[in-house]
């Protein structure tokens, strides 16, 4: 009973904690000792994936996050299994008119049968505005990959991002990343996405996604659902 009443009381501590938040906006950052949560269900022709990332404020500048996904392709004789590790971090340069963020990640392949072995250092900056009704950004990194037994590349990816907010439930997204690709024979990426919130008890949320370059490519399809802590 005890250790029934212990379990009970931080189970009841977390749920009294969790406070919506809008996670999903393009300039979110998390205050100081505060953690978040966003996980995301996809759906790309006929592969699953659960997709999980958990971020934490260290100070009002620095904020870390880490994350996970698993794969499960529904086509006979493929592999399911987790996909790619990816820990980050985001310095909060400037937090006035104008909010800027510097940004680095590193990915690493778990399962090496599903895509091949590589490691991916991704960098850059973030810009942009934000107002009580719409926020407005746009960012420039470089993504340098590494494939085992490949000579490395580096791409250039450029992007915008916009979110309107309609009442205090629900808003919607819209962002688009272009990607110059640097691998011999690789055709450039123009990434459009969109998305609709709602928030109740969390952020929920529903994302669609298209390489609008690739008429071949199939669209994603995302359920996620965000909390802050």
């Amino acid at each position: 009973m005890k250790k029934v009443s212990i379990l009970s009381l931080l189970a009841t501590l977390a749920i009294s904690t969790a406070a919506s938040a809008n996670v999903e906006d393009p300039l979110y950052a998390p205050a100081k000792g505060t953690v978040y949560s966003k996980t995301a269900i996809t759906k790309q022709d006929k592969v699953y994936g659960l997709v999980e990332k958990v971020g934490y404020g260290i100070n009002d500048k620095i904020a870390i996050d880490g994350t996970i996904n698993y794969i499960y392709p529904d086509v006979d004789g493929a592999d399911s299994g987790f996909g790619s590790l990816n820990i980050g971090g985001t310095y909060r340069l400037t937090n006035g008119n104008i909010i800027t963020d510097i940004y680095a990640n590193y990915e690493r392949q778990i399962d090496k049968d599903m895509v091949g072995e590589y490691n991916e250092i991704m960098a850059g900056v973030k810009a942009g505005k934000r107002t009580a009704k719409w926020t407005a950004a746009a960012m420039a990194g470089v993504d340098h990959t590494k494939f085992d037994g490949a000579d490395a590349t580096n791409d250039v990816v450029l992007g915008l991002a916009g979110q309107y907010t309609f009442d205090d439930r629900v808003s919607a997204n819209v962002d688009v990343a272009h990607t110059i690709m640097d691998a011999d024979g690789a055709d450039d990426t123009t990434v459009l996405g969109v998305q609709v919130n709602y928030d109740k008890a969390g952020l929920w949320s529903v994302r669609y996604e298209k390489d609008l370059q690739d008429s071949d490519s199939e669209e994603i399809i995302s359920l996620k659902y965000g909390i802050q802590f």
